[in-house]
């Protein structure tokens, strides 16, 4: 265990980390008891899925990484909290109350794949890899019955049934899965369909509830990859300058998108609450 305080500066800017699991746990998974924390020694220990246990390992690193990005303090050396059901946190014991208040974390995990995002404000991010040309079951009409707003589940039917109404589908979703991390409530079905993705060059209506960013492409062997990041009105960074650093991820990115989430009219702000 790191006993020695390191006061730690908060991130100046959004960063973005894009990784494979595999080779990140790999480098840490051997000495992983001397560079995580007690807290996630214990998550750690309640894991008995070695796929899960590889996962944890892969994704604690993946964020210490990050955050020595551009910092004098070593990867081994940051110190993070595990509480159950939230984002993971500086402790603040060991970087400083100031560095653990202004420094904002956010993990992902798809497939063999994880992403991470470290910010000065509050952020969320999601990645979804998934095999867009097998439909198997998956009944994207259904699914957007749960989670789309009206105008979104007719932009779904207006597409041909297959690869491309499952990837628009998946660009909601995404979005909206970074947007609640960002908030910190986790999915609220109270009021997902009364949050509408639109880009943000289009003008529309409802209170701008977010702004996000998306990137979209493929893995080696024809997976589509969508990765969203999201951040509150109000912050001091418009999301531009951010793109995902790859660590063995294998992605060819194809494009990216600016967008807006916004509540419809009958939107209720104090709907969307800590649970």
């Amino acid at each position: 265990m790191i006993a020695q305080q390191q006061p730690a500066a908060p991130p100046g800017r959004l960063r973005l980390l894009l990784a494979a699991q595999a080779p990140l746990a790999a480098v840490a998974g051997q000495q992983a008891a001397q560079w995580l924390t007690g807290s996630e020694q214990a998550r750690l220990a309640g894991m008995h899925n070695p796929a899960r246990r590889v996962e944890f390992i892969a994704c604690r690193w993946a964020l210490r990484h990050l955050l020595a990005a551009g910092s004098d303090i070593p990867a081994s050396d940051w110190r993070l909290d595990a509480p159950e059901g939230r984002a993971p946190h500086l402790n603040a014991e060991h970087h400083g109350a100031q560095a653990a208040a202004a420094t904002h974390l956010s993990l992902t995990h798809s497939g063999a794949w994880l992403a991470c995002a470290a910010a000065p404000y509050p952020v969320g991010i999601d990645l979804e890899v998934k095999d867009l040309a097998h439909r198997g079951r998956r009944d994207v009409l259904a699914l957007a019955a749960m989670a789309c707003t009206p105008g979104e589940t007719a932009q779904l039917q207006a597409l041909d049934e297959g690869a491309e109404r499952q990837r628009h589908f998946l660009q909601i979703w995404s979005l909206k899965e970074a947007y609640f991390k960002c908030t910190g409530t986790g999915v609220d079905f109270s009021v997902i369909r009364r949050i509408e993705c639109m880009p943000a060059a289009q003008a529309g209506q409802g209170q701008v509830l977010a702004h996000a960013r998306s990137w979209h492409g493929a893995t080696a062997d024809g997976h589509g990859v969508l990765l969203s990041v999201c951040r509150l009105p109000g912050a001091d960074d418009s999301l531009t300058s951010a793109s995902p650093t790859q660590t063995d991820a294998g992605i060819a990115w194809q494009g990216e998108d600016a967008w807006h989430l916004a509540g419809l009219p009958n939107w209720q702000a104090s709907e969307c609450r800590e649970g």
